[in-house]
């Protein structure tokens, strides 16, 4: 059960990526976006990934190093093909576009089809909010999650994320699955030999189950809400569904067209970004930000509770803590790891 520092772990995810052929600039972006999850404690997001994206590499669905092409654009929206490319390299490219989009514009949208996995997505709506903008972006995904009331995959994690620019304060960052778990948190769980929460995952019949052994034989995800307010949950995943795989034609995750691609469809990709000194005095929207998370985060708190953090702040504390104290590695996880650096003839760390 190892336990490496962030620069050690991404130069390791680096010659990996390498090896398999991808191009250095690209594979030194994924590797810091895998290790940066990691680091905020979303190691569902993390380095856990990377024996997937080679499997998905060596059988020619993922394309290290296609071209990523504008298909459709006006002045302040785009269509963008990324060639299944790795979605990391997609999910960046769009959003550089979306902002370029907004400068022009007052607002950016842009979507993108045969993406790859693209990875947490705090990433890229951070990119217009460190630009002054509202950042927002959403993908589906392979489904694997139940509409409320079911048993059945229908649906992916189908996550959502806003990026807020703020002055004095820092700024809240919302990046939230539609599930009531991300599915990566029950690849964690398996590996690391770990019971499940209660109302998490339902075995094949829609029983609750806390066994994450169900992952590997037809388990299902609940929404967002879980039983009493699950409806919630699903509805803004049907939200995300029709954004990112209707509207991006890339198609939506129970249909047919997305899962008779090879290695799970990849990730249809909406994103937007708002300019926000075109619609308002920049310096004031981010007074009238501040204050209002202030006045959040200082008020009084309920029983159990010693504060109230604002979204983005655990994950500042997270990255804080294991900058200092490193990443710890399961055993399962660094095993693929390892076993795929030997395949590879790469060097791994000691």
């Amino acid at each position: 059960m190892p336990t490496l520092n962030a620069d050690q772990l991404r130069a390791f995810s680096s010659r990996i990526f390498k090896a398999l052929n991808v191009p250095k600039e690209d594979a030194e972006l994924v590797s810091n976006l895998l290790v940066e999850a990691n680091l905020t404690g979303f190691d569902s997001h993390g380095v856990i990934r990377i024996p997937i994206y080679a499997r998905g590499i060596k059988m020619g669905a993922v394309k290290p190093g296609a071209d990523i092409k504008i298909i459709r654009e006006t002045p302040s929206t785009a269509v963008i093909d990324g060639g299944w490319n790795l979605g990391q390299v997609v999910a960046k490219y769009a959003m550089n576009v979306c902002i370029e989009k907004a400068r022009n514009s007052v607002i950016g949208l842009v979507t993108a089809k045969n993406s790859q996995h693209a990875g947490r997505l705090n990433t890229y709506a951070e990119m217009a909010m460190a630009q002054n903008m509202i950042g927002i972006a959403s993908v589906n995904s392979a489904s694997y999650v139940a509409p409320f009331g079911g048993k059945t995959k229908q649906l992916g994690t189908n996550p959502l994320c806003f990026a807020i620019p703020s002055g004095k304060e820092p700024p809240m960052i919302l990046d939230m699955a539609t599930s009531v778990w991300a599915r990566g948190k029950i690849m964690v769980h398996l590996a690391r030999g770990e019971e499940l929460p209660e109302e998490i995952f339902m075995d094949p019949d829609g029983n609750s189950t806390t066994d994450p052994s169900w992952y590997t034989k037809g388990g299902v995800l609940r929404n967002l809400g879980g039983e009493i307010a699950g409806y919630k949950g699903f509805g803004l995943s049907l939200l995300v569904e029709i954004l990112t795989g209707a509207l991006t034609e890339g198609g939506v995750s129970n249909s047919e067209e997305y899962r008779s691609r090879p290695f799970y469809g990849g990730n249809g990709i909406f994103m937007m970004a708002i300019d926000v000194a075109q619609i308002t005095e920049l310096d004031q929207f981010k007074k009238r930000v501040d204050n209002l998370l202030s006045s959040v985060k200082n008020s009084a708190t309920a029983p159990g509770y010693n504060e109230v953090l604002i979204p983005g702040e655990p994950e500042r504390r997270k990255k804080a803590k294991r900058l200092k104290e490193g990443i710890f590695i399961e055993d399962k996880t660094w095993g693929d790891l390892t076993s795929l650096a030997t395949e590879l003839n790469v060097k791994i760390p000691n």
